[in-house]
C-alpha cells in the first residue's frame, strides 16, 4: 500500500531542491510578476500575430484548460500556459524545448510590463502664515 502523504512529502523535497518555489499571492501578484501578459505581448513573445493568440485562447475555453481569460473585453493569457503551448507546437510548427527557450527570453521583458504608477510627488508647501486673521474672517465679522 502506498503512503500518499509521504510521496507527496517526497516530490515537494526534489522539487524544492531543483529550485522550485510554490506560488505565492494572488492574481495582482501574479499580474506584478508578468504571469499574465496581454495579447499583444503574448504575440510577440510567440513572434506570430495577435490573430494567432486570440483564437488559440478562444479555442482552449472550450476545453479544460484555458489559455487565458477575457477581463473587461481584452485577453490576459497565462504565460506559463502559453509556454507550454509553444513547446508542444499548438501555435505553429515550431516545437520543443529550443522553441520554449527562445520564447520564455522574449517573455522576461514584460516582467514588469504592470509595475504600479509611481505615486505623484507632492511639493512642499510653505506653512501658512498665521500671525494675521485671513481676509476672509473681517468679511464673515470674525473679530481677531
Amino acid at each position: 500500500m502506498f503512503d500518499r502523504d509521504r510521496i507527496i512529502d517526497q516530490l515537494l523535497q526534489m522539487l524544492f531542491e531543483l529550485g522550485w518555489t510554490p506560488p505565492t499571492g494572488d492574481v495582482i501578484d501574479m499580474i506584478l510578476r508578468g504571469e499574465l501578459l496581454t495579447l499583444e505581448a503574448s504575440a510577440d513573445v510567440c513572434e506570430c500575430s495577435d490573430e494567432k493568440i486570440r483564437k488559440a485562447c478562444e479555442a482552449a475555453t472550450a476545453t479544460k484548460h484555458a489559455l487565458g481569460i477575457k477581463w473587461a473585453g481584452r485577453w490576459l493569457v497565462g504565460k506559463a500556459r502559453l509556454l507550454n503551448m509553444v513547446e508542444q507546437g499548438k501555435l505553429d510548427g515550431r516545437r520543443g524545448k529550443h522553441a520554449r527557450l527562445i520564447a520564455e527570453d522574449r517573455a522576461k521583458k514584460y516582467e514588469s510590463w504592470a509595475r504600479p504608477q509611481q505615486p505623484l510627488a507632492v511639493s512642499e508647501l510653505p506653512a501658512p502664515d498665521r500671525s494675521e486673521a485671513p481676509p476672509h474672517t473681517a468679511q464673515l465679522g470674525v473679530l481677531s
